[in-house]
């Protein structure tokens, strides 16, 4: 049986209290989400920076307002993120995939030039405008992220860069690599629908821009056309490269263990999901799609990380069923060797539509009823309670339970919504056994208006 061990570093912002700052199992190190260190709380102006941080600088106060508080917080969150890692045994040279929340992607340029100066050899990641970032205090930016210890699983080796920035097929948008390995697991970046090969990195906009094997949903009547046309072509030129992306690592899509979208608008839902059932006839991998402020740059719609990981005979992979009418075309959840990469969970009753009333809480104690009812927000913590019974009904079909989570990502419509999650969660998951968390506050939760609420979950098997 693996042992989960949580780190509590004394390092961290103190934003998550209760949760670990990082949590490792089975080789590798999930990182809760990182923020700025009070214990660094200068005021947040170029002269506080390094030398080596202070590129952006122009020298005159108001010129330099806006950029120099991301500046700040850039440099302390990553210096933050560093020391939680090397407390846990990996270092930021083994990070496997990174996300970066920012409040106002306008000033992406102010963060990646930190991220050059601090992190010589970028992770693959994922930028995205978020409506606000949670944390303890006032931040720009929040990060969060999954390592590997070599050493420490067999199977896991140190990370390898299999496909950099300057990838000469798909150069990458920003400063982050394309993929990485460690052992049988692939890592991706985010990719998005950007001809960065092409002079001027065109995004593409229609039908007009793939070619005609990606056109299937076409009508060839402009009206449909340009409203379905952007988030189709969208969806296939970037679900395209990401096959190419891991055709060159010898894997295919059907080795793909897992599938996070994002969406500048879910109202595209339905027509990305039916790209997404083409270029995964069989089911596919674990999904979830949310709805950001803002994804990718330059008319964007859409960005796409994947895991895959290498079949054999000791790295099986098995689909778990929903144990309720299948949300949307996707496993519950994939058990591929000693992780378990869960759907998206929302808070369904069991005919996959969103829980509202107490009626819709199947097994509910009278405790959790009285306190939910009695509550000023009770259709919200109703929603709560509804996604953590079905993620622990799906853990229990996976040869595991909902104490043996790694990893959560909430997704929440309000950053006081918070503390409603950390009141039911801890009737469910016992202190010694809280998973890392990140807390992302986003327009649109769920692939549906009504979802306050999405959980994307990392598990292991026991």
């Amino acid at each position: 049986m693996a042992k989960k061990k949580q780190i509590f570093s004394n390092i961290g912002s103190e934003t998550f209290i209760g949760f670990p700052d990082a949590l490792k199992v089975n080789g590798l190190v999930f990182l809760s989400g990182v923020r700025p260190s009070q214990k660094n709380n200068t005021k947040k102006i170029f002269g506080n920076l390094p030398e080596g941080a202070q590129e952006k600088n122009q020298g005159f106060p108001l010129a330099d307002h806006m950029e120099s508080e991301v500046a700040y917080d850039a440099w302390n969150i990553h210096t933050t993120m560093d020391k939680i890692l090397e407390t846990a045994g990996s270092s930021a040279n083994q990070i496997l995939r990174q996300h970066m929340w920012q409040k106002d992607k306008r000033f992406f340029p102010v963060y990646e030039n930190i991220r050059q100066n601090i992190q010589k050899i970028p992770a693959p990641s994922s930028g995205l405008g978020v409506t606000d970032v949670y944390s303890s205090m006032k931040s720009t930016i929040g990060l969060d992220a999954i390592a590997v210890c070599p050493g420490e699983n067999s199977k896991l080796t140190e990370r390898e860069v299999v496909a950099k920035v300057d990838d000469i097929e798909l150069p990458s948008a920003a400063f982050y690599s394309q993929a990485v390995r460690t052992g049988p697991l692939v890592f991706t970046a985010g990719h998005i629908p950007i001809k960065t090969s092409e002079k001027d990195k065109p995004v593409v906009n229609s039908y007009e821009d793939i070619p005609l094997e990606g056109r299937f949903l076409s009508t060839g009547r402009s009206h449909p056309d340009s409203r379905d046309g952007p988030i189709a072509s969208q969806t296939w030129f970037t679900y395209n490269e990401l096959k190419r992306t891991l055709e060159n690592q010898g894997l295919t899509l059907d080795d793909t263990i897992n599938s996070t979208v994002y969406l500048t608008d879910i109202r595209d839902f339905p027509t990305f999901h039916r790209v997404h059932r083409h270029f995964f006839p069989n089911r596919g991998p674990a999904l979830t799609v949310t709805g950001f402020a803002e994804v990718g740059h330059r008319g964007c719609l859409i960005e796409i990380e994947l895991t895959a990981s290498e079949s054999n005979a000791n790295n099986k992979k098995i689909n778990i069923p929903w144990p309720i009418i299948d949300p949307f075309y996707a496993p519950a959840a994939i058990v591929s060797g000693d992780f378990i990469f869960y759907s998206g969970i929302l808070g369904l009753n069991s005919k996959s539509h969103i829980a509202s009333k107490l009626e819709d809480c199947e097994d509910i104690t009278k405790e959790l009823s009285s306190l939910i009812s009695n509550h000023n927000n009770e259709l919200i913590l109703i929603q709560i309670w509804a996604s953590l019974n079905l993620l622990s009904k799906i853990a229990n079909s996976s040869s595991s339970t909902i104490d043996d989570l790694a990893k959560i990502t909430v997704y929440m419509r309000k950053s006081e919504y918070y503390e409603l999650f950390d009141l039911i969660i801890k009737h469910f998951i016992p202190a010694e056994n809280l998973p890392a968390i990140e807390f992302v506050i986003i327009p649109n939760p769920g692939p549906i208006f009504e979802a306050e609420i999405q959980i994307e979950a990392i598990g292991i098997p026991i």
